[in-house]
């Protein structure tokens, strides 16, 4: 019998996590029931493979009431997207936990009913099982979404060639959480062997010497991985506890661009600066105030997109549907292009812009071209 409580205490870097998750899954149910509507009907599919019990010890909700009360609270779902269908699949291998979680979604659905907010559009189950016997099957249907959150204890439960399989499905985006700092440290401890075999999906893991390089090394296998399954888009996004011993990470990955877009947004909702990472603040000394008071972030940092721009182009002419195209692929948002780019490179004289086709500012479809000076 498990001694393991229900729930635990929220930390600082999982309300960042769902900070990410929340801002990610907001930009992607839109993009797909945008389409679906047009299409006159689909299925979005949404799947927590290590869902919990929906609840921590201090009254935060767990990730899948943010995923069913986001949808919920979305003003299109009882308006424009009605003839879109959304089904959610919560997986939890604790009994106990996988009773308390379906027990608060039940009053969810109860409380809303009451309330008018509840719609038959949706549908949702908790299975209380591991991971590897649940996974979702193909859909016949045309028209599906399916997105798929991981986020297991440990490295040992949630295996490459599972996930692989899964990501096939058509429009199929992931977020994985990759416990990095633990998959470094027990590489070397013996009896580990299959369980990394299956996480990455390869041996490969092993030829990757020990050192300080490793985890970065590590990280780029599980992305090379992910990649070689069809997910041609990933990212990752650093995750770090106030002791900054360990090192966690989000990797989001996605086989087209308007997924990866969703993916992206998130990122940059919890790290409005560089979109990369969030460290946890480390505890204040009691009896030590804080120095200095919180600083408002100065806006995104566009100047590695700039050296991106640089480094592919040189000195040689491009166009704006150029620049386009390399900062979708890009961890930058198609909105830190122009504004915040562009035009500032302009104005210093970094950039030089030909708008010799009548084009006006950095406007798609006018001829303009720009070079480095």
């Amino acid at each position: 019998m498990t001694t393991e409580p229900v729930t635990w205490t929220r930390e600082d870097h999982t309300a960042a996590k769902h900070d990410l998750l929340r801002a990610f899954f907001v930009k992607w149910v839109s993009i797909h029931s945008g389409y679906f509507t047009q299409a006159r009907g689909g299925l979005v599919r949404i799947y927590d493979g290590f869902a919990g019990p929906g609840v921590y010890s201090g009254g935060e909700p767990g990730s899948p009431r943010i995923l069913l009360e986001e949808l919920l609270d979305n003003p299109n779902l009882l308006d424009r997207w009605v003839t879109v269908r959304y089904e959610f699949t919560f997986i939890e291998q604790d009994v106990r936990r996988a009773r308390m979680l379906d027990g608060i979604l039940r009053d969810i659905e109860r409380d809303r009913r009451a309330a008018g907010g509840w719609t038959d559009q949706i549908s949702w189950s908790v299975t209380a099982g591991r991971y590897e016997e649940h996974i979702p099957t193909p859909v016949a249907e045309r028209n599906s979404a399916l997105f798929l959150f991981l986020d297991p204890f440990g490295y040992s439960h949630a295996p490459m060639t599972l996930t692989t399989k899964l990501v096939q499905q058509p429009k199929s985006d992931t977020l994985i959480f990759l416990p990095l700092s633990f998959v470094h440290r027990f590489a070397d401890r013996e009896g580990q062997d299959q369980a990394l075999d299956r996480f990455f999906g390869t041996p490969a893991w092993r030829d990757v010497p020990n050192g300080v390089d490793r985890p970065q090394a590590l990280l780029e296998l599980f992305q090379q991985q992910l990649r070689a399954a069809g997910l041609e888009h990933t990212l990752p996004f650093c995750l770090k506890p106030p002791d900054r011993r360990n090192e966690y990470w989000i990797v989001g990955a996605s086989g087209h661009t308007s997924g990866f877009a969703s993916i992206k947004e998130g990122y940059w909702a919890v790290d409005p600066t560089d979109g990369y990472g969030f460290a946890a603040p480390k505890p204040t000394p009691a009896g030590q105030g804080a120095l200095f008071g919180e600083l408002s972030p100065a806006g995104p940092n566009t100047a590695p997109l700039l050296a991106e721009l640089r480094a592919r182009f040189g000195n040689a002419w491009f166009t704006v549907e150029e620049a386009i195209a390399l900062t979708e692929r890009s961890r930058f948002l198609d909105s830190h292009l122009k504004e915040r780019t562009l035009a500032p490179a302009e104005k210093a004289r970094v950039l030089e812009v030909d708008r010799s086709g009548g084009g006006r500012r950095f406007k798609e479809g006018k001829g303009t071209r720009m070079r480095f000076s």
